[in-house]
């Protein structure tokens, strides 16, 4: 009982008693929580809806069999940047975030939904004013150097590489691409363009590389004198026929769509059960040393 008695918790029980009923349960924290309320009924106002918009493709198949079909070791050596140990998900993220799929995303209007008011003539969207910041343009006034006067493609892959995020899982290899919009409607058809239009580029690509391999290998064939040599050559030109025949047509190469681009339901941004609970958090405590520094002020100065 000795020890127990050393903790003395009437008193501290009765301490704990006079604090709640002085400074917690009064007229000033119930005011301090509806304005709370109030302060997080205009934070929620003014905050713009963010939904999240995903995509779930995995790599063509074809890819594989195409690189694994016909061909010898001439073949093998002329094809193998397509061979890269990257896969076509790194193939598909760099197509994504180059300047020249921004320049195709661009001339199909793009830039004018983004930055401006979605008319698709050229006389406007190649001129839409740009919007700097003060601050942009001060540096730039003081520093000597000029700002841009019109967005362009680099603006539009800038905002690519800002927006959409593009991710393989290590274990299904399924690849997530994502993106935050507050315009759901904008973004799934944005985001649906992208995707297609980014394999329609990297297909192009290599059609017109192997229309290259095949001029040039032509040449070698024609100058050939080695039967071995004229062989693999015959075999680099079939085989890149062969590639031609699967890419020319309406399927998708790098990848394969599992899931089409999609929204949530609800917002991911803001949190507002989270917003209310950290705002009468705040207001709480700050009534209590409010009401603690009034109470006290001659003891503290």
């Amino acid at each position: 009982m000795s020890f127990i008695k050393q903790f003395r918790v009437k008193e501290r029980v009765h301490i704990l008693k006079d604090f709640f009923f002085e400074y917690i349960f009064t007229k000033q924290s119930i005011y301090a929580i509806l304005i709370s309320l109030v302060f997080s009924f205009f934070i929620t106002q003014r905050s713009i809806s963010q939904f999240s918009v995903t995509s779930t493709l995995k790599e063509a198949s074809q890819i594989s069999q195409m690189k694994g079909g016909i061909g010898g070791g001439a073949a093998q050596l002329l094809m193998g940047a397509d061979a890269s140990a990257g896969g076509a998900f790194n193939d598909f993220k760099l197509d994504m975030y180059s300047f020249a799929l921004a320049q195709r995303m661009w001339n199909q209007g793009w830039g004018s939904k983004v930055y401006g008011n979605g008319d698709l003539n050229d006389e406007y969207f190649n001129k839409i004013p740009k919007r700097h910041r003060v601050s942009d343009r001060l540096a730039a006034f003081l520093m000597g150097y000029e700002l841009y006067e019109y967005y362009s493609a680099y603006d539009l892959q800038s905002y690519i590489k800002s927006k959409i995020d593009p991710d393989k899982d290590r274990y299904s290899g399924t690849i997530d691409i994502k993106m935050i919009h507050s315009n759901k409607d904008f973004a799934i058809e944005f985001m649906n363009a992208l995707i297609l239009e980014t394999d329609k580029y990297g297909k192009e690509n290599l059609i017109q590389r192997s229309n290259e391999i095949i001029a040039s290998t032509l040449k070698q064939l024609a100058t050939s004198r080695n039967s071995s040599m004229a062989s693999a050559l015959s075999e680099t030109i079939n085989s890149e026929y062969f590639k031609i025949a699967n890419l020319e047509n309406d399927m998708p190469y790098h990848i394969d769509i599992v899931d089409p681009p999609h929204s949530s339901e609800y917002p991911v941004s803001p949190n507002v059960p989270a917003i209310f609970f950290a705002s009468a958090v705040m207001f709480f405590f700050l009534s209590i040393l409010f009401s603690f520094l009034l109470k006290n002020k001659e003891d503290l100065w």
